[in-house]
């Protein structure tokens, strides 16, 4: 069993990169349902407030930590994670498996168009990769709309399904609804990853994100992001608290 981290009343386990690879692949040969999250230190700030985004990111099978705000409070709280994951990275690894295995993807979020001009690039770069259907993410997530969404995915039956809302839409939207969606083997909540793969936002250069300095690289490219920074020391404080109640366990920095 591995060990695990619990920050903010939600568990990340243990996984290095490769070992979530491993798992990714076992859930694709195996045909269980699996869903992954990768929640940043917004997000956990947004679930003390969001019992079912709490819940949702805890019911998910794979939590990747994607910041590097998640790593350094994992080794203050001494339960250290092995490694940064993002979103993205692991979304192209998954991309390249889909191509490999001959799994069929749906891309869905994103603004009117985005999926589209996303799917087509993808599939330059992965000529034998079969994208069975886009939608982007602009619809009443209960209720009509999310029916006809419903029905479009159903009909498309891909293997993977890429949900592309942001937080907390995307994770609760896939709490509620996998199970109806029985042809998805796995979930994945990338988030901006569809903006990236569509070309409309470039990524940090490599050098910023080793360092873990991709948040700044969006902050600087896109300003409305700035107002998350007032949540860094919130989350400073509240990682120091949790310390403070369980004093016994041994700093992992």
């Amino acid at each position: 069993m591995k060990s695990s981290s619990e920050i903010l009343g939600v568990r990340f386990y243990a996984f290095s990169q490769e070992d979530v690879k491993k798992e990714i692949n076992e859930s694709l040969k195996q045909g269980k349902q699996t869903r992954i999250f990768t929640p940043n230190p917004d997000i956990l700030l947004k679930a003390q407030k969001n019992d079912a985004l709490r819940k949702a990111l805890n019911d998910g099978a794979l939590l990747l930590p994607d910041g590097i705000g998640i790593i350094l409070a994992s080794r203050l709280l001494g339960t250290p994670l092995p490694q940064r994951i993002t979103g993205i990275d692991m979304g192209e690894f998954i991309i390249s498996e889909a191509e490999r295995m001959g799994l069929r993807l749906f891309l869905l979020g994103g603004e009117r168009g985005v999926a589209e001009k996303a799917a087509h690039k993808l599939t330059q770069k992965y000529p034998r990769l079969k994208i069975c259907g886009t939608h982007h993410g602009f619809f009443a997530k209960s209720g009509t709309e999310n029916e006809k969404v419903l029905e479009l995915i159903s009909k498309a039956a891909p293997d993977i399904l890429f949900v592309c809302f942001g937080a907390p839409a995307q994770e609760i939207w896939v709490c509620e609804n996998a199970e109806r969606l029985p042809s998805v083997k796995l979930f994945a909540g990338l988030g901006g990853s569809l903006d990236v793969w569509s070309g409309n936002i470039s990524r940090a250069p490599n050098f910023m994100r080793r360092c873990g300095l991709e948040w700044l690289w969006r902050v600087v490219r896109e300003p409305k992001r700035a107002k998350n920074l007032i949540n860094i020391p919130v989350f400073i404080e509240k990682i120091l608290k949790q310390r403070i109640s369980n004093p016994n366990k041994p700093c992992g920095v």
